[in-house]
């Protein structure tokens, strides 16, 4: 498992600052993240060493069960730790290392990715575990469900090529099924899904992993009528992509991973959804009503993925120190003034959102469904304009590098704002922006934003 260098050369970098790139640099920005967990990996096995007792002989050992099944089934092994939510696991991990005490090895995100990747393989090891809802949840495979097994309890998970057992202090066994069959659901083993109908479906439904939630953004099992209607909306929102923003379409078969159900906001029918730097491929989100509201999101949020990982291998932000210590920006489309790393992701996925509005537009006949469109590419053109504009203001805020990956968004921006739209959106859109700056004011109770 030795991880190769990337690079992204001045051409790769202008075509991702204009919001492309295509399938192959996404496929290369994957690949980037998959050598980014390795050294993860080897990083958290010299921090365990630095403990050295009986943290450093179990990580160790962890990382002999990882090596172990990537010697036994490479391919198998090389999912596993793909998986979008192994990222987390893999940088607490390091992090729950950098403190003095020993660390309790059953306790470490990195012994469920272990395990996971031996049930996968068949390997013949016994590997301690801690409970967490649901149960013990074993990425990129499955859960299993515990619901009497208080959160933090001890597990022992024991297979080899016969089979896997789960086994509880309190006498309780599970068996899982057999690792050629994991995808096979049965009493008390919950596997993740796939996102849409068919064998070429690549992307799950990942409805059982809590690594990065909140406790009101918990994921929750889809029952089997629930899952027909995400398949069928991701179905549609894939068919409107690969007919109507094929570039879009490509980047997404090449990157896109894992759906996270999770509820709507409380007291909202407004939808939600986000995505992790550390969970390339992954989103996390509520289900939108419409196929065209889905396509909308996973554009907005493979964005995000992008851009995450050209992060992970250029510097595209100063250091800390060298802009205005603490500066927050207003963002035209969030209540809270925003660092600069999350306006400059949010100025490069509303980029792209504009630019899908306005494709969409062309193919829409009713006069309502596409004046709706052109305000939204009206209302996001505009916003990411202003945006681009507050962070090439601040000379100290960007690399020479993220400067020009800046200017160039500019560029695009102002090749998608000579794309004529109706008097009538734009007014609307205008509208819009100016009731969202006065509610930002009010929230944040400041007489003025930052530009």
């Amino acid at each position: 498992m030795t991880p190769p260098a990337y690079r992204l050369d001045g051409r790769l970098l202008a075509a991702l600052a204009r919001g492309g790139g295509g399938a192959e640099t996404v496929r290369l920005l994957r690949e980037s993240e998959y050598s980014r967990r390795l050294l993860l990996l080897r990083a958290t096995l010299d921090r365990a060493g630095e403990h050295g007792g009986d943290t450093g002989r179990g990580v160790d050992r962890l990382f002999g069960v990882l090596t172990d099944a990537w010697r036994t089934a490479p391919d198998v092994t090389r999912r596993i730790l793909g998986h979008p939510s192994v990222g987390p696991r893999l940088v607490t991990t390091w992090r729950t290392l950098d403190g003095s005490a020993p660390a309790a090895v059953g306790s470490l995100p990195l012994a469920s990715v272990a395990a996971a990747a031996a049930t996968a393989t068949g390997l013949d090891v016994s590997i301690g575990l801690t409970a967490a809802p649901p149960g013990a949840v074993l990425p990129g495979l499955g859960a299993v469900r515990l619901p009497d097994t208080t959160p933090g309890a001890a597990l022992l998970l024991r297979g080899d090529r016969t089979g896997t057992l789960l086994e509880t202090g309190t006498g309780l066994r599970v068996h899982l099924p057999h690792w050629t069959a994991l995808g096979a659901e049965r009493p008390g083993w919950w596997p993740l899904r796939t996102a849409t109908a068919g064998p070429e479906a690549s992307c799950l439904v990942d409805d059982v992993d809590q690594v990065v939630a909140t406790a009101a953004e918990r994921p929750y099992r889809l029952t089997e009528d629930e899952l027909r209607v995400w398949r069928a909306t991701a179905a549609g929102a894939m068919r409107l992509l690969r007919a109507r923003h094929a570039d879009y379409a490509a980047e997404l078969d090449a990157g896109l991973r894992t759906l996270t159900p999770v509820p709507c906001a409380e007291g909202s029918s407004a939808g939600r959804s986000g995505s992790a730097a550390e969970m390339f491929g992954g989103v996390t989100l509520s289900r939108p009503p419409h196929a065209r509201d889905l396509a909308e999101t996973l554009v907005h949020e493979m964005q995000h993925s992008k851009l995450a990982a050209v992060m992970h291998l250029v510097d595209l932000i100063a250091e800390p120190g060298t802009a205005e210590p603490g500066r927050r920006y207003y963002a035209p489309w969030r209540d809270d003034p925003r660092p600069l790393y999350g306006l400059l992701h949010g100025t490069y996925a509303f980029l792209s959102v504009a630019r899908f509005w306005s494709r969409e537009a062309a193919f829409l006949s009713d006069p309502a469904e596409r004046h709706r469109a052109h305000v939204r590419c009206a209302r996001w053109r505009e916003a990411a304009s202003e945006t681009k504009e507050a962070m090439l203001a601040d000379p100290s805020a960007l690399t020479g590098t993220g400067r020009r990956f800046v200017a160039t968004m500019g560029q695009a921006l102002a090749e998608l704002r000579t794309v004529p739209l109706p008097a009538s959106a734009v007014r609307e859109a205008r509208q819009q922006a100016e009731d969202h700056r006065v509610r930002w004011a009010e929230h944040n109770r400041a007489g003025r934003t930052e530009n």
